[in-house]
């Protein structure tokens, strides 16, 4: 499918009668990229290379890109990553809430301090993945959203605790490019998942089944492996959650508890294979016995979040291979991944659809604001409306991916955000006197086109979007300090940040 005549069409209505969505047309395997004529390492490949590890267009980092071989480029992205601590604990991640027999005062100071917390923990998204007041990394935070969609809790539904979220959020981060056993085995046991899929109720003689089924079937396997056999059974998912009793969420502690007296202290059989197996023992098992279906699964998110939406099955297939021969260590996966002859394919470069987060915050990265901490908020409420609103995916499967992205609420709202983005940090003179050239229009748009959109303009398109710049004067008159200057070059930003080129990354 043409990608840009898909998202050009005029109606957002008519998604629904395309076709379905087929793997881009690509070249290679997971062999090493190696540049050639007519496969060059240039600026618009080190741009994918950025876009695609962090959100929206860095200039400092797409230039230290230029200055190393592909292979490198992708070594020093993850190097960073790893390295990146993660944020300091605020005092928010301490709030432990009052029994209802404190003072109402008290109570009173809890909720205020409380809200402003899961206000906080929302907008540090923002933050980390612009690589503000902390020295994080665009990688281990796009990581760490890959991980909440595949692993979701949702705020309203696990109380609303600050701390609960700063818990679950800071494993995602400490384990985003670590070994996927570990994550999954601590992220069970943050009060955050016991309470949204119902761990904190399971106990001895009446255990809840919700997170058993959910670990099975969305955070490692899937119901059925590629070949299409089932990859466990209902029996192994009501075993399963009889190792998982035991674990509660007091009020008055910050972690969870394990209390012996809940626990199914008896023998279990689950893949037909028979122990005493308690929570640890229950995931050591389900990674021993289904190895190759979990590498498989993880291997085909890990390619929808680098390269597209509809997996190329034969690539998923070697790359669950590196991660299995990996010992599950995720940055092995992704270092093979990003430095791939299939990753710098021609048919990958601009063929996603970008979330809402990647298209608020990559926009604002873009643009290179003075001060873009300040509009955390006001990103966050954008891309709520656009439908990814951090701790609060639509239910235990995550967000939608792709295509499902833009309908006929989400487009109008990412032109909205796209427009006062750009009039609200008064885009104008400061941003295009950074271009090489700013006296030269047909640089100048080019430039804007390099750092906002992912796939080249036709000449039709970079020619509209010169008579918005020019705003009727010669071109030889251009004068990017002349009066009426300011005006046009946001308007010639907001227009190309409402092409449909836009939307893909």
């Amino acid at each position: 499918m043409d990608r840009r005549h898909f998202l050009r069409l005029e109606r957002a209505s008519r998604l629904a009668a395309l076709p379905p969505s087929e793997p881009p047309p690509t070249a290679g395997g997971l062999d090493p990229f190696v540049p050639s004529a007519d496969a060059p390492w240039d600026r618009r490949r080190a741009a994918h290379l950025v876009r695609r590890t962090g959100f929206g267009y860095d200039t400092r980092a797409v230039d230290a890109a230029l200055g190393r071989t592909p292979a490198e480029a992708a070594e020093s992205i993850l190097r960073a990553a790893v390295a990146a601590g993660t944020p300091p604990r605020p005092s928010w991640a301490d709030l432990l809430r009052p029994p209802n027999s404190a003072p109402q005062g008290e109570r009173d100071a809890y909720n205020r301090a409380n809200r402003e917390g899961i206000q906080e923990a929302s907008r540090r998204t923002i933050w980390e993945a612009l690589g503000l007041r902390h020295r994080g990394s665009p990688l281990r935070e796009r990581m760490a959203l890959l991980w909440h969609n595949m692993i979701p809790i949702s705020r309203r539904e696990t109380g609303n605790r600050a701390h609960r979220l700063w818990e679950y959020n800071n494993v995602l981060r400490r384990h985003a490019l670590g070994d996927y056993r570990d994550l999954v085995r601590e992220i069970g046991l943050t009060q955050a998942m016991l309470d949204y899929l119902d761990g904190n109720r399971s106990r001895r003689g009446n255990p809840n089944e919700n997170y058993a089924r959910e670990v099975l079937e969305l955070f490692t396997m899937g119901i059925s492996g590629p070949d299409g056999s089932q990859n466990y059974t209902q029996e192994d998912i009501t075993e399963l959650s009889r190792a998982f009793t035991g674990w509660q969420t007091p009020q008055s502690s910050l972690t969870a508890v394990f209390n012996p007296n809940r626990f199914d202290n008896e023998a279990k059989t689950v893949f037909g294979v028979t122990g005493n197996f308690d929570y640890d023992g229950a995931i050591t098992l389900i990674f021993e016995q289904r190895r190759a279906a979990i590498a498989h699964y993880v291997a085909r998110r890990i390619y929808r979040e680098f390269v597209h939406d509809t997996p190329n099955e034969e690539v998923v297939a070697q790359l669950a291979t590196v991660l299995d021969d990996a010992d599950f260590q995720i940055e092995a996966a992704v270092r093979t991944l990003l430095a791939s002859s299939h990753f710098h394919s021609e048919g990958v470069i601009g063929s996603r659809v970008a979330s809402p987060f990647e298209h608020a915050v990559g926009l604002l990265g873009a643009l290179q604001t003075p001060d873009p901490a300040g509009e955390a908020a006001y990103l966050l409420r954008r891309t709520r409306e656009a439908g990814q609103e951090p701790f609060d995916p639509p239910d235990v499967s995550g967000w939608d991916v792709g295509r499902l992205w833009l309908d006929t609420s989400t487009l109008p709202a990412r032109w909205t955000s796209s427009d006062e983005l750009v009039s609200r940090f008064e885009v104008d003179v400061d941003f295009v006197m950074t271009f090489p050239n700013p006296y030269d229009p047909y640089e100048v748009i080019d430039e804007m086109a390099a750092r906002l959109l992912a796939v080249p303009l036709t000449y039709d398109a970079s020619q509209e979007a010169l008579e918005i710049l020019l705003g009727g004067i010669p071109d030889y008159e251009w004068n990017p300090t002349a009066d009426t200057a300011p005006g046009r070059i946001r308007a010639t930003m907001r227009h190309l940040a409402r092409l449909p080129e836009f939307q893909l990354t």
